[in-house]
């Protein structure tokens, strides 16, 4: 399990189950495994896969790409769901509102000529 303490400067990326209890400059990226999240992100949160528990603060988006979110804390900007499973606490404080963003399917060039 990888455990963030302190500031970070820059993005972070989650490859493995993790904690983050401290701030990061940047933006924290989840690509797999579990994050539970109680620290400060001055960026924005992408859930690429895997899972990822946020009980701290968000300054920018909280956008779930293809992954389960679970929003416990404070998003200054939005909460953006485009696959996977999003779950916002009405506890939660949300400053920019929660946006279902679902990918559409791509014509192939073929039904186009």
């Amino acid at each position: 399990m990888k455990i963030l303490d302190g500031k970070r400067m820059g993005s972070v990326t989650f490859d493995e189950d993790g904690m983050l209890l401290g701030e990061v400059a940047g933006d924290v990226i989840v690509n797999k495994g579990y994050l539970e999240l109680k620290g400060k992100v001055l960026g924005n949160v992408l859930v690429r896969g895997g899972s990822c528990r946020l009980t701290g603060i968000v300054k920018g988006n909280a956008v779930n790409e293809k992954g389960d979110l679970e929003v416990f804390g404070t998003v200054h900007g939005k909460v953006i769901t485009k696959i996977g499973y999003t779950y916002v606490n009405p506890g939660s404080r949300v400053g920019g509102g929660i946006e279902h963003a679902y990918i559409k399917k791509e014509e192939g060039l073929a039904g186009k000529i």
